[in-house]
């Protein structure tokens, strides 16, 4: 699938019992560009990436990764991308 877009988010949200870790998180990143996720500790940085890379569900909102929809499409996610951890 080809898309111009490789991330492209709408209103994520993520609960975790009472505590709400993302709050309607929108993101658009082109493709062919190198994007840095900053924020303070307790953001959302890895809750929103871990759902990016379909290692978490989200409670609301959309995502695609290169044009494929993390929650339906999961398994074409994961083979269109690469993850690695902080260490």
């Amino acid at each position: 699938m080809t898309t111009d877009l490789a991330v492209e988010a709408h209103g994520l949200v993520k609960t975790f019992g009472d505590v709400r870790a993302l709050d309607g998180v929108d993101l658009v990143v082109p493709r062919g560009t190198v994007v840095g996720l900053l924020g303070p500790n307790g953001s959302g940085k890895t809750t929103t990436v871990r759902i990016l890379a379909t290692l978490l569900q989200a409670t609301a909102g959309t995502a695609k990764v290169n044009g494929f929809d993390v929650k339906t499409q999961a398994d074409d996610v994961r083979r269109s991308i690469g993850l690695t951890g902080q260490y």
